[in-house]
């Protein structure tokens, strides 16, 4: 009778083991954040177009240590040369991002990728680059840097979320409420024809 109840605790035992991992595989996995915030059209063939993003970060949609840009893409799929093939400055845009603090809109950094560059220290190669000659660092003024996407897809950096944006003391301070505004400076014929999209995103990785 001993035997027997013993028998039956180790087969119960086993059970259990068994039926575990099983039942962890059905909780609900943590839901992935969001690659694209927000996204809206723009035109950049002719100037003074302008959109406005405004966006909640929160612990929903954004990851703490993950950077994150505003990006513009164009579609180029009836093959016109690409604009950036040409000899620089490439396009600028004025640009102010803001964050409501205790009420208020406040004016907040986020640099293109060229002042983000020139901003790393000098041993910091391949990396650091310096401010090319052509970059009038006027306020509020983000000239578009490339990034591959490929002959149908045109793919551009505007601005730069700071690292501090999201983090603070190394502990995570996602929350807040943002709001961008991008204005077309200039007409560029050479994207006439390309729908155009600016969204706040993660940052490029490799082909994604």
């Amino acid at each position: 009778m001993h035997v027997m109840h013993v028998l039956k605790r180790q087969l119960t035992a086993v059970g259990l083991a068994l039926a575990l991992p099983l039942l962890a595989g059905c909780q609900p996995k943590p839901e992935a954040k969001p690659e694209v915030l927000l996204a809206k059209p723009i035109r950049l063939d002719i100037p003074d177009q302008e959109v406005v993003l405004e966006f909640e970060a929160s612990p929903q949609n954004v990851i703490a240590y993950q950077s994150y840009i505003i990006a513009i893409e164009a579609d180029n799929s009836i093959g016109k040369p690409n604009p950036f093939h040409s000899q620089p400055p490439p396009p600028a845009l004025y640009i102010k991002a803001e964050k409501n603090i205790d009420g208020r809109w406040q004016t907040i950094d986020v640099p293109d990728t060229y002042v983000s560059l020139s901003r790393l220290p000098e041993t910091y190669k391949p990396f650091y680059k310096k401010l090319p000659e052509w970059h009038k660092q006027e306020t509020s003024l983000n000239y578009l840097y490339p990034n591959d996407g490929g002959s149908s897809t045109i793919r551009t950096i505007l601005g730069e979320f700071t690292e501090n944006e999201w983090t603070e003391g190394g502990r995570q301070r996602i929350n807040g409420n943002y709001r961008i505004t991008i204005q077309t400076k200039q007409s560029h014929p050479d994207f006439e024809g390309m729908p155009a999209e600016v969204s706040i995103r993660q940052q490029y990785i490799n082909a994604k």
